[in-house]
């Protein structure tokens, strides 16, 4: 009988660190925004710079389940003349945007409007988890933080 109380104590205690780390999680992914839309630094006109129309973040359901759906004119296209890169705020990187981002009409349960074409685009389940980790994971559900940029390239 003496053994069962370590075994009991261990248990608990198992326990306890058990639903500490599910609250901790459930409080991450419920954590609002950070930064607030409004506080948004004037576009340069020179780019076009495009906030998605859906984002989806939902890492835990494995790959290519963290993506952003951008509306974008037909004018900016997937070829020599525009250099193409997706950032989301929060994170010190961007996301290069390549062949796997073809043009679409229809992507989930969004349609383009006349004139535009859509893009999905991914962000690396590990980004979502390390926004998680850092508290940010509001900031990432949210797509005024997400941003898609068509910089025109100079003339050869």
């Amino acid at each position: 009988m003496k053994g069962w109380g370590a075994h009991k104590t261990t248990g608990i205690a198992s326990v306890a660190v058990a639903l500490v780390l599910a609250g901790t999680v459930a409080w991450l992914l419920n954590k609002p925004p950070t930064a607030d839309c409004d506080a948004e630094a004037p576009a340069d006109h020179a780019v076009l710079e495009n906030h998605p129309i859906k984002v989806v973040v939902q890492p835990w359901l494995g790959v290519h389940q963290v993506y952003g759906i951008f509306m974008v004119p037909n004018r900016y296209t997937l070829n020599q003349k525009y250099a193409i890169a997706m950032a989301v705020r929060g994170f010190d990187g961007r996301f290069a945007v390549g062949e796997r981002a073809d043009k679409q009409y229809t992507v989930d349960d969004v349609l383009a409007e006349p004139g535009h074409y859509l893009l999905r685009i991914y962000v690396p389940t590990r980004v979502a988890v390390w926004f998680l980790v850092k508290g940010l994971f509001g900031d990432l559900r949210n797509p005024c933080n997400w941003t898609l940029v068509f910089i025109e390239r100079a003339s050869r």
